[in-house]
């Protein structure tokens, strides 16, 4: 039997641009619900943030209560 991977990276990165254009910064439950409702899995949600946070395209605003914002 042969998994399958689906990429989530495109639909992620778009409910994380719906996001920016409402809110500009948002706290991680939002992340989380949002991606829920395009149906990205919470696994995936939390690779997601990592791998974004690491490449610099969501930041964490420390400062501002941990909320997060994503980069121009």
């Amino acid at each position: 039997m042969v998994e399958t991977y689906i990429d989530y990276s495109n639909k992620f990165l778009e409910a994380l641009n719906y996001l920016k254009s409402t809110y500009k910064k948002f706290p991680k439950f939002m992340i989380e619900i949002i991606a829920e409702e395009n149906g990205i899995p919470n696994n995936e949600v939390k690779k997601l943030i990592n791998t974004y946070t690491k490449n610099g395209i969501l930041k964490i605003q420390r400062s501002e209560g941990f909320y997060y914002q994503l980069n121009d």
